[in-house]
């Protein structure tokens, strides 16, 4: 909708996390030698030592105008559509239309002449029709009879010329092509502007016999002049039409093209590409079969491979991904989700986003919606690999268990996992019970080992079975006995020399596969170089790989590792580490197991590598640096498990902490937070007792009953400052960490919209930065809360307390970037009770703090919200201007939400210019940046944008997302919203007792919010359903009250579209005058607010007004540029009004060949934008054009016609409930039989 305002909505957390920002990292505390980070890595450095082996409701039908200029007028009985005078003049009046701008001026003209003749070289008739205009404004003054007349013709001519040439400066219809379709069309306007230019010029001559020739044929010119004036009319009417045209198919087109892009945040760290096929597979040919015929046979298939480590779980769902039966069936919709690195189902739903390639840029709850919205779409094949890995984890199998259930339920998705052991997940209907994996025949053992050896003797078949042949053991001994010089007899003897010796030291007996891996790290090659174990083991800390970035950054040793590209090129030799597609080494799972529990790295080495962490770690907050977050990006997982691994290996606590906090900086502002390391801290923390005791069983202390119910959680008694009598706990140094973590988590909550667990961990921060004294800390809790409490308007009241206790805090240490955001919390309250001035004051009070201290983010943040305060005040020109910087500021930031939030308003800010296409272009891209996510507001958005453009289907289903969204999120306000404009819909479907109902109740909603922006536009649409049911009485009240509601929210489009209804309703009582005054009045504030579609609704009113009026010159001239606004914003339901008018006049002039041609067009465009309304308004005229045709004694059936097509229209009416204009068809067409014989059919 493109004529009403939408209500903004208060964010639920800071643009980023305000905990951590204060401490300063000491390094000293990490002893140890430190790293430098690289910024950029030119070329790979994975190469092999040399030395050794080898990313407004658009008019909802606002126009309320009817079939027949004068058939509502109650008082004028006399006249009819079937009755219509023929013949009839146009009579003078003193009434002049106001129009968008002064008339149009020959200077204005001639330069759009210019222009375009600039535009458009060498084409004869643009060149011919420019010419005679020119011609005809420099004879104005010359003209010497019918003066009065003339001069009216040259305004026309003047005003329809402006139409041409603005129509011919758009770049779709000034191509070759353009140009060729409406070339007849601008030969005949040529043409009559010639024979105007004609007849102008004999009235410019001065001489007797010419002055004595004029008045001897003064009626005779008057005529002709009458005649050329209606072929301009026709003539200017099919040129807007078929230029309509040419530029709907260039803006279908172009909606396909992306606008000048912006250059891209860094939202993610890679995409993940469909592992290859394994070049090396043998001895599963019917466990593959077996698999393949159960996925294609099968109705969703749900399947899981089991089996101990090595068995070739991964190469056999590899193989079976791989198949041509399967890739024929799926095609590219097949994923492969690696769980080796996850440490929590988070990282599974991320890691599936990022193999659909989808970038995550939000939080986990909605990032599953999103991802299983893109499954639901076709038949996808799923296999999660490792699945055990995550399934194992403490406290963590119930959710992951509850993920393979959401995916097992959707009937595209086929399911298959591989998972160590024999236990099958609970809570999934498998389709079979499929027994897991066995070692393989020796033939298919043999096979392998001879491929990758080149050897096949007793000792190797010896070896393979002493391994009990395992594939990955057997590959693994391969290796090694392809190494020159190396026997599978000496293989086979230094086998059983170590499996005696681990029989001897005690050990329990190994498998084969841990035997397997032994042998290998004991090989000769390993041997040689004693870098290349200890590589090995810092490898397996990362299960994410380690980058090339990073391995640069140990080229120039590690401890214990002299040469790190020899040790990289020594376990290359021994398979015992890959490079995957995105260029990391990594280590295959079972060995990265093995490793991490039976060789851990030395201490050295193990604090080495935190220590190149934890300075990654501590640059979360470089926001501006886009190198240092993108490396950020890539090494999220890594980073998140060095930090937890130095949490357990007990490094200093208070540094880790540090490092969680700030590296939460990051994930935050790229909206993919992680909550274990803060998990982890805060259960350190809880279980070394340096909390206060019993802190979540604290009872809240008791308040005067004025204290609202969130600050009593706080405060003793009333005074401001005196806030608990809770001391500062001195000897708990690590209490405001622990604070920190509480307060952080709860942000990164808040942003999952998990606003109830936010709330828990808001106010246990609280008391906690209360006990450690830290002012800071506590003033940013209140913020916190004052942001959360401020998404309901029923506890507006304690957000603003809280906010304004927080921003006291903030001046009492001098803090002025904490005061800003307290500033921004509070204009939100005030944003959304309406209060626009107030907000306003807020948020540039923000902005000036946000300035003075170089905060990009903030700054960003309080150009957004000084955006929406502008857009809810109907300035649209500086809410553009807002948005703009913002965008700039959150893209150079990589910024992801609030980026995506500055796209929004610039896409509203549009929509509210009519600028349709523009408008659809920004908010899908604010959509796809946060895409899998899905922002409520910004489907709101999308569904406004597509009811404005007509197309109410798409429409329906964006807005019932939004409307689910906002639900599910406790949004009361933002499913107001989404159900208002459902409403519209509805409204233009025909169901105008269930819109008035719905309408009913939402009034109920805003009033009772305080809502006074809500009220108003409830109201407003309400009017406007109840003008279309004929309670024109209860429809004025509603009107005037959301007139005055409007006024004093300082809405000015709201007033603009209240003010065009009130001249609807007018119209409808038969008040022309005053219907001329309200769409005047509505006209200069769309005007005002630059509002396109306002101001052509406004426009076919007021032409209408000129019909009843009978002064049908002045009705087509209006209704002309109506049509020429209409098609500049490719509003095809505003054309088919304008053209209906049109058609009224030609029926008023008795010009039925006219009329009759002008309202089939008008048909068809309301038929094409699917408005039933007007197309029964356009038959019922139709009807009469026919009836008028049987009074002529024309010949056929017109009287039949007459009569069937105005059955047609009654029926259209009775769907939409318009029953004023049913009962005027009814009485039309029983006065049509009485006259005929008629017989339907």
């Amino acid at each position: 909708m493109g004529r009403i305002a939408r209500r903004p909505k208060a964010p639920p957390s800071g643009a980023v996390i305000f905990y951590g920002q204060s401490t300063s990292y000491d390094k000293s505390k990490l002893p140890g030698t430190r790293i430098k980070q690289p910024v950029s890595s030119t070329s790979s450095s994975f190469e092999d030592d040399p030395g050794s082996p080898t990313s407004s409701i658009p008019s909802l039908d606002t126009s309320a105008s009817l079939f027949s200029d004068r058939d509502f007028d109650k008082e004028s009985s006399e006249t009819s559509i079937a009755s219509s005078k023929s013949g009839s003049k146009s009579t003078k009046s003193n009434f002049k239309l106001y129009t968008p701008a002064p008339r149009t001026s020959a200077v204005t003209v001639i330069a759009l002449m210019k222009t375009t003749m600039t535009a458009i070289q060498d084409v004869p008739h643009v060149g011919v029709l420019a010419g005679f205009v020119r011609q005809i404004m420099q004879i104005t003054d010359e003209v010497r009879i019918n003066k009065e007349r003339n001069l009216e013709l040259i305004d026309k001519v003047v005003s329809y010329a402006c139409v041409v040439f603005e129509a011919l400066q758009s770049s779709q219809v000034s191509s070759g092509d353009g140009l060729g379709e409406l070339k007849e069309d601008l030969t005949r306007i040529a043409e009559i502007l010639g024979n105007i230019y004609k007849i102008l010029q004999s009235s410019t001559e001065n001489s007797f016999i010419a002055r004595m020739d004029r008045v001897i044929h003064r009626e005779d010119t008057l005529s002709r002049i009458q005649e050329q004036d209606r072929r301009l009319d026709t003539a200017i009417t099919s040129f807007q039409l078929k230029s309509s045209i040419v530029l709907r198919t260039a803006n279908t087109n172009t909606t396909m093209v992306k606008m000048e892009p912006i250059p891209p945040s860094i939202r993610t760290r890679h995409s993940k590409k469909l592992r290859a096929l394994p070049q090396i597979m043998f001895g599963r040919d019917g466990e593959i079969e077996n698999l393949v015929t159960t996925i294609l046979q099968t109705e969703r298939p749900r399947l899981a491979i089991l089996g101990p480590g090595g068995i070739g779980k991964t190469s056999l769902a590899l193989s079976v991904l791989h198949d041509t039966r399967i890739h024929s069936h799926f095609g590219d919709d097949r994923l492969f989700v690696s769980c080796e690195a996850t440490t929590c189902v988070d990282h599974i739903i991320l890691d599936m986003a990022l193999t659909l390639n989808i970038p995550p840029d939000s939080i986990s709850g909605q990032l599953l919606d999103a991802v299983l919205d893109r499954l639901r779409k076709s038949p996808f094949l799923v296999v999660l690999d490792n699945f055990e890995t995550p399934w194992e984890l403490s406290g963590v199998r119930q959710d992951v268990e509850m993920l393979l259930q959401d995916l097992s339920e959707l009937a595209t998705v086929t399911v298959l996992i591989t998972m160590r052991g024999s236990q099958h997940p609970a809570g999934v209907e498998w389709t079979h019970l499929l027994p897991p994996l066995h070692p393989i025949d020796l033939a298919s053992a043999t096979a392998i080992f001879q491929t990758i050896s080149k050897k096949a003797d007793e000792y190797a078949t010896a070896l393979i079975e002493a391994v009990d042949r395992v594939p990955l053991a057997v590959t693994l001994l391969a290796n090694l006995a392809a190494v020159d010089g190396e026997t599978t007899e000496m293989l086979l003897r230094r086998w059983r020399e170590e499996n005696v010796a681990m029989v001897e030291n005690g050990d329990d007996r190994l498998t084969s596969l841990d035997c397997s891996v032994r042998l290998s790290l004991s090989s000769p090659r390993m041997r040689r170089d004693p870098g290349a174990l200890p590589f090995l083991r810092l490898l397996a800390l990362l299960p994410d790989g380690m980058s090339d970035e990073t391995f640069n950054s140990f080229s120039d040793g590690l401890p214990g590792i002299s040469s790190v590209r020899k040790a990289l090129s020594t376990l290359r030799q021994n398979a015992l580490v890959f490079v995957d597609a995105q260029g990391s080494i990594r280590v295959l799972s079972p060995i990265r197991l093995y490793i991490c529990a039976q060789q851990p790295p030395s201490v050295e080495a193990r604090r080495f590598l935190q220590d190149y962490f934890l300075d990654l770690a501590f640059q979360g907050t470089s926001h501006d640096n886009l190198v240092v977050k993108k490396r950020l990006c890539a090494e999220a997982e890594n980073i998140e498990a060095v930090l937890v691994d130095s949490l357990e290996m007990g490094r200093p606590l208070d540094v880790v902490v540090e490092a969680i906090l700030t590296f939460c900086h990051h994930t935050y502002v790229n909206g993919v937070a992680s909550t274990g390391g803060l998990c982890l801290a805060v259960g350190m923390f809880e279980k070394l007792s340096v909390s206060a005791p019993n802190v979540r069983n604290t009872p809240a202390l008791k308040q005067p009953r004025r204290t609202p119910r969130l600050l009593r959680f706080f405060w003793k008694d009333t005074a401001p400052r005196q806030v608990t009598d809770l001391k500062p706990c001195k000897a708990n140094p690590h209490l405001k960490l622990h604070a920190d973590c509480l307060g952080c988590w709860g942000q990164i909550l808040t942003r999952r919209s998990r606003f109830a667990e936010a709330e828990v961990k808001f106010l246990l921060a609280a008391k906690l930065h209360i006990q450690a004294g830290d002012t800071a800390g506590h003033a940013y809790d209140l913020h916190n809360l004052g942001c959360l409490l401020s998404r309901k308007s029923e506890t507006f009241g304690e957000a603003q307390e809280a906010l304004q206790e927080a921003m006291k805090l903030h001046e009492q240490i001098g803090d002025k970037i904490g005061s800003a955001y307290d500033l921004m919390g509070l204009g939100q309250v005030h944003l959304q009770q309406s209060q626009l001035v107030q907000a306003s004051v807020a948020f540039t009070d923000a902005l000036k703090l946000f300035t003075e201290c170089d905060d990009d983010l903030g700054t960003a943040s309080a150009l957004n919200s000084l955006g929406q305060a502008t857009l809810c005040s109907s300035r649209f020109g500086e809410s553009e201007d807002h948005f703009s910087r913002s965008l700039e500021l959150n893209v150079k930031a990589g910024n992801v939400i609030g980026e995506a939030e500055s796209l929004a308003g610039l896409a509203y800010s549009l929509l509210l210019r009519s600028q349709f296409v523009k408008a659809q272009l920004r908010i899908e891209e604010a959509l796809a940046i946060r895409t899998p996510a899905e922002d409520p507001d910004h489907l709101h958005i999308l569904g406004r944008v597509l009811i404005a453009q007509h197309k109410f289907e798409q429409a329906e289903q964006v807005i019932c997302r939004a409307q689910v969204l906002h639900d599910k999120a406790d949004d009361e306000l933002g499913s107001a919203d989404d159900k208002q404009f459902l409403c519209h819909i509805i409204t233009y479907n025909g169901s105008l007792k269930r819109a008035a109902r719905e309408l009913m109740a939402l009034h109920d909603i805003y009033r009772g919010c305080d809502n006074m922006l809500g009220r108003a536009d409830v109201l407003a649409a309400w009017g406007m359903v109840l003008i279309r049911r004929s309670k024109l009485d209860l429809a004025s009240e509603h009107l005037e009250t959301a007139l005055k509601l409007h006024g004093e929210v300082g809405s000015v489009l709201g007033q603009a579209f209240d003010l065009h209804q009130m001249g609807c309703l007018h119209l409808r009582r038969g008040q022309v005058d005053e219907a001329i005054t309200s769409l005047q009045e509505a006209l200069a504030l769309h005007i005002e607010v630059e509002n396109v579609q306002g101001q052509a609704d406004d426009l076919n009113q007021l032409a209408e007004a000129s019909l009843r009026r009978q002064c049908y010159d002045e009705a087509l001239t209006g209704v002309c540029r109506a049509l020429a606004l209409h098609i500049q914003i490719g509003d095809v339901s505003g054309q088919g009004d304008d053209l209906y008018i049109q058609a009224c006049v030609f029926l008023e002039q008795s010009r039925l060949p006219q009329a009759e041609e002008t309202i089939h067009k008008a048909l068809k465009l309301h038929i094409q934008s699917g408005i039933i309304y007007g197309q029964a308004r356009d038959l019922a005229t139709l009807s009469s054009v026919f009836w008028q045709k049987y009074k002529r004694d024309e010949e056929g059936r017109c009287e039949v016609e007459a009569i069937e097509t105005l059955y047609r229209a009654i029926g259209l009416f009775s769907g939409v409930w318009a029953l004023g204009e049913r009962d005027l068809c009814y009485r039309m067409v029983r006065e049509m039989e009485s006259e005929v014989e008629y017989y339907p059919k």
